[in-house]
């Protein structure tokens, strides 16, 4: 997405109230023209509770997919 797709998606997140959504313990975005996210979660159900809402922002800003990729942290230094 774009960065200013990425700036009106947190705020919209943040305006419905899902901008800290429970679980989430680190979020990150890089990249300028075609933004990425990198988040950390304390599980991936939380991640799935979480979900719904957000690809619902991400359709509203006009991202119609995203490629979730998980992986499992193996230590925290």
């Amino acid at each position: 997405m774009s960065r200013a797709d990425y700036e009106r998606a947190i705020a919209d997140l943040e305006a419905s109230g899902a901008g800290e959504p429970d679980g989430r313990t680190f979020h990150a975005a890089y990249g300028d023209d075609d933004v990425h996210l990198f988040e950390v979660w304390d599980s991936q159900e939380q991640f799935e509770a979480h979900r719904p809402q957000l690809f619902e922002v991400l359709q509203g800003v006009g991202v119609s997919s995203a490629d979730v990729q998980m992986h499992t942290v193996h230590s925290e230094h």
